[in-house]
């Protein structure tokens, strides 16, 4: 059977690799969240289109909201 010692150095190298993987992956995803920022800052207008898209659905929503609630 493992000593209590033995089985804490267990859980603080699996704590250590939990925390140097999830760092890993964090990079990983802000890197990707910057290269699609800037592929789509390098079209023409995409960014401009995507943005106002995104505001016409949020006001679409809130429109919607308060009409369901006000009725």
């Amino acid at each position: 059977m493992a000593s209590v010692a033995e089985r804490n150095a267990r859980l603080d190298a699996l704590v250590a690799a939990t925390t140097s993987w999830a760092q890993k992956r964090q990079d990983e995803i802000t890197q990707r969240v910057a290269t699609s920022k800037k592929i789509l800052r390098g079209r023409t207008g995409s960014e401009r289109l995507a943005q106002s898209s995104v505001q016409a659905s949020a006001d679409v929503v809130a429109t919607e909201i308060d009409d369901f609630l006000l009725t």
